[in-house]
């Protein structure tokens, strides 16, 4: 049997074993373990922390080899070797989880599960990225994620399907059928990543100002869900393409009105018939706005 020679082997009841942090496995996983342990026995022990305080008789934190342990308790044994470590319950649960990083074929999941235990235990994410190998940034993603209960888009970004970004504006979108249709018409092609936090913007304005299209994008239309097909999105962004396209233009004009404006009026004031005309007719000050903006160009 495998060992860590820092740490002794001992033989530990089964009962006297608690499982902090439990995974699932599959029953194929279970039954290949139990198969392996009764043909060559347990190859490598676990690793238990003992309870703070307790005696030789008291109970053990398991620190790694759930699989091991359920594998030896269905197979009838009462005692199982083990490695003791001391270590306080949040150092544990630290130790688990890397544990299970360590893992081959380790679920997404329920390395964010763990995570979020450790987060629970009051462990800064900066810390737990550290032990897990990711980026702050990354994590707290995956945890914003994972709290929303957004299961298929972290699958989907640990397939590769979509990026961490677009999941995020996916989420962030007020309504279930709605990010359903976003994530389809992602997938699809129909909407690019850009375009797609144009739409979801342009939903969440509409759901707050109650326009037109407020029913087909509410909770009262949810027998109407097929009505968000990524066509329809699709065509939504275009619409406000246009849309951000004309009030471009009209900025651009409005802009090179008044710099004409403006210049005309410098020109004006240095002109002393316009300025006795002017106090003629009684208007001896400008504009605040305009004034400050003749200064300015005057000043250039």
């Amino acid at each position: 049997m495998e060992g860590n020679p820092l740490f002794p082997i001992t033989d530990i009841s089964v009962h006297q074993i608690r499982v902090m942090n439990p995974r699932t496995r599959s029953k194929r996983q279970k039954q290949a373990m139990m198969e392996s342990i009764a043909a060559v026995g347990l190859k490598r022990p676990i690793t238990v922390s003992r309870r703070a305080g307790s005696d030789d008789t008291a109970q053990f934190d398991l620190v790694c080899g759930q699989g091991r342990l359920e594998a030896v308790q269905a197979l009838g044994h009462d005692t199982i070797p083990a490695h003791v470590v001391d270590g306080a319950e949040d150092e544990c649960l630290v130790m688990s989880l890397v544990e299970n990083v360590a893992r081959r074929n380790h679920s997404t999941l329920e390395l964010l599960r763990d995570i979020q235990s450790l987060r629970k235990a009051g462990y800064p994410d900066i810390v737990v990225a550290e032990k897990v190998g990711l980026s702050t940034a990354y994590l707290e993603n995956l945890m914003f994620l994972l709290d929303h209960g957004e299961e298929r888009l972290i699958n989907a970004v640990e397939a590769g399907t979509i990026p961490i970004a677009i999941a995020m504006h996916i989420t962030r979108a007020n309504d279930a059928d709605v990010q359903s249709a976003l994530l389809e018409a992602y997938e699809n092609g129909s909407l690019k990543g850009s375009q797609l936090a144009v739409v979801r913007r342009l939903l969440s304005r509409r759901s707050r100002s109650g326009g037109k299209s407020l029913p087909v994008f509410t909770r009262q239309a949810a027998g109407r869900a097929r009505e968000l097909a990524p066509d329809q999105l699709r065509r939504l962004y275009m619409r406000e393409s246009d849309r951000q396209r004309v009030l471009a233009k009209k900025v651009e004009l409005t802009h090179a009105r008044l710099l004409f404006i403006v210049h005309a009026m410098r020109q004006l004031m240095c002109d002393e018939a316009f300025i006795k005309l002017l106090e003629q007719e009684g208007l001896t000050s400008l504009p605040r706005v305009l004034d400050q903006r003749i200064r300015a160009e005057s000043l250039s």
